[in-house]
């Protein structure tokens, strides 16, 4: 479900936005709980499990503009403002949000066949996979209050990319450290792919709450009654 930021045409408070994204809840219980099949011993695994690169890159959806939708109709059920009789929508943003990763388990078997190596690293990719830009038709494209909404949306469409972009060095750092060279012995190939498996699962829920998270407050800062008032009173000369 995308996230959306409405902009009113009349007074009223920011709306409440939210963001759904599908993704397999794991608890850090279990990946504690898997932790005890791991033997961390660095020898001899260390120099025989395989080695691979973390990479963390960005992906980025073109912006779309529709202008097929209305004050009275799609926009106000889309931005959960269907309740509210005193309020209509001039423009509203939606994008949703993109993290897609692997893991790379870098397993090798003990030739004595009496455990299994790994060295994990991480895939990641954070994103949007579609940014759409949503103007009610029933305003004139060439008004004030037009060009005033319109810059209001493309302000949320540059916070979506450069949030991405600053903090690229962050979530590169926060995935280097969780993987980080280190090597982790099993008793056999199953019990490896299920303890790496979770280990991704673990880290990337937490990545990803944090990006959800700090992306939407910095949208929310920006919907404010002030900003509101400002848009409509340039265009009341």
């Amino acid at each position: 479900m995308p996230k959306h930021h409405p902009i009113p045409r009349c007074n009223g408070n920011p709306s409440f936005f939210t963001l759904i994204v599908s993704f397999l809840a794991v608890t850090s219980a279990l990946l504690i709980s898997f932790s005890a099949l791991a033997d961390t011993s660095p020898d001899p695994c260390v120099d025989l499990a395989p080695r691979s690169e973390n990479t963390v890159s960005l992906s980025n959806a073109e912006m779309t503009l529709d202008e097929s939708r209305s004050t009275s109709e799609d926009m106000a059920v889309m931005s959960g403002l269907y309740n509210e009789t005193h309020r209509s929508i001039g423009g509203l943003t939606s994008a949703e949000p993109l993290v897609d990763y692997s893991v790379e388990p870098n397993m090798t078997i003990l030739q004595d066949r009496s455990g299994v190596c790994a060295r994990p690293a991480l895939r990641l990719v954070l994103g949007y996979s579609a940014m759409n830009v949503y103007m009610d038709r029933e305003i004139p494209r060439s008004s004030c209050i037009y060009n005033a909404i319109f810059a209001h949306e493309m302000h949320h469409v540059s916070i979506y990319r450069e949030y991405l972009v600053r903090n690229l060095g962050s979530f590169r750092k926060a995935v280097d450290d969780k993987f980080d060279g280190r090597t982790y012995r099993f008793k056999s190939i199953y019990e490896a792919k299920q303890y790496i498996e979770i280990l991704g699962q673990v880290f990337v829920q937490k990545l990803q709450s944090q990006f959800y998270r700090e992306v939407m407050e910095e949208q929310r800062a920006l919907d404010t009654q002030a900003e509101y008032t400002r848009m409509q009173s340039e265009c009341m000369h």
